[in-house]
């Protein structure tokens, strides 16, 4: 991958760069205290567009994977029904995402694109889609204490799957790689300068000390698969995760990960229907209810069991080749309940373990 030297003052003209290429420029902004939140770059906003600001609690994938998202439109006229796909394919750059959210949505095209019936509305949205990436580097705002990609092997700096990548080298200086011909293609603007040897060594010195800074480091992940994976989790931890799940299905809504949705068709017009994709949550009490009215998954810790299992079992890592989990930290600052990722990950790992306890017997004297 190429690299490019470029200055922390021209960060704006890099994103009047893209926006002259046709991109609509979406990037976090600050709002009072840690609220962040992602909006579209205009004239009167950009001046306060920065590089360290704390990741957003809401994903970017909506860019890519909107929350409600209509499919197609139904007509009735004179007795026939005219049925008409509808898209929306915006030429989009998502300025500032983080590696986590890289990696969110590289498992998004895994799941939507990696198989053999591709998603057609979401291979649009991602064909038009720019991801311009931002390592983490400063642990006053961009690591929270929920931050765990170093265990998930996200972040802090992603390797792929990006078309530019930024990193603050300090004194001002940005350090540039090209992920892809896009992200290459703008190494032409002028702010752009060579980088020498030097600046990829204090890239990688600030990253050995970055990854230092994080507060939480679930280093159980492997075992953990396996536990899930052979299905040797005892069920009274599953109730216990359930009994500490109050339903409002905030962690998946805050994941870059999940992928679960619903299809419903609702009347626009007299004669008139559209059918839109919505984002559902495996925490919801409705989620496994089928059209009789009977529910498989009734009981929440059900439910919780099929939404570890979904991101954690080696089947489904084998499928899409990343794990369901980005260690973004998201659902652990959301979650009232303390059942997050970590603390998920924690409590089985413990519970495992001590049914696999194996006491050494003593001698008997021969």
């Amino acid at each position: 991958m190429k690299a490019r030297l470029m200055r922390s003052e021209d960060l704006a003209m890099l994103v009047n760069a893209i926006r002259r290429r046709g991109y609509e420029v979406v990037a976090p902004f600050c709002n009072k205290g840690r609220d962040t939140y992602y909006d579209t770059v205009t004239d009167e906003n950009i001046g306060r567009v920065r590089l360290h600001v704390p990741n957003p609690y809401y994903p970017p994938k909506r860019f890519v994977l909107p929350p409600i998202e209509r499919l197609l439109r139904v007509k009735r006229a004179n007795g026939a029904y005219d049925i008409q796909a509808t898209y929306e394919a915006p030429k989009r750059a998502i300025f500032g995402i983080r590696s986590c959210d890289v990696a969110g949505i590289y498992h998004l095209d895994r799941f939507y694109l990696g198989r053999e019936f591709p998603d057609t509305y979401y291979a649009r949205r991602r064909r038009e889609l720019l991801l311009v990436n931002v390592v983490c580097t400063n642990a006053e705002l961009d690591i929270s204490d929920a931050c765990f990609c170093v265990c998930t092997d996200t972040g802090p700096a992603a390797r792929d799957h990006f078309d530019l990548q930024l990193m603050d080298l300090g004194a001002g200086e940005l350090l540039a790689v090209a992920g892809s011909s896009a992200g290459e293609a703008l190494f032409e603007e002028p702010i752009f300068t060579r980088a020498a040897q030097e600046h990829v060594e204090r890239r990688r010195q600030i990253l050995s000390e970055v990854r230092k800074r994080f507060k939480t480091t679930t280093c159980w992940f492997s075992a953990t698969v396996r536990y899930v994976s052979q299905g040797s989790v005892p069920e009274r931890t599953w109730e216990e995760i359930g009994n500490r799940c109050l339903e409002c299905g905030g962690c998946t809504y805050v994941c870059p990960a999940c992928t679960c949705f619903t299809v419903s068709d609702r009347p626009t017009g007299r004669d008139e229907i559209e059918r839109v994709r919505i984002w559902d949550s495996c925490a919801l009490g409705g989620f496994t209810r089928m059209a009789g009215g009977h529910n498989p998954r009734k009981s929440v810790h059900d439910r919780r069991n099929r939404r570890f299992f979904r991101k954690l079992a080696h089947y489904f890592i084998q499928r899409e080749l990343s794990m369901a989990c980005v260690g973004c930290g998201r659902c652990a600052a959301v979650c009232h309940g303390d059942v997050g990722m970590p603390s998920v990950v924690e409590m089985i790992r413990r519970a495992a373990a001590l049914e696999e306890k194996i006491e050494p017997v003593p001698a008997d004297g021969r």
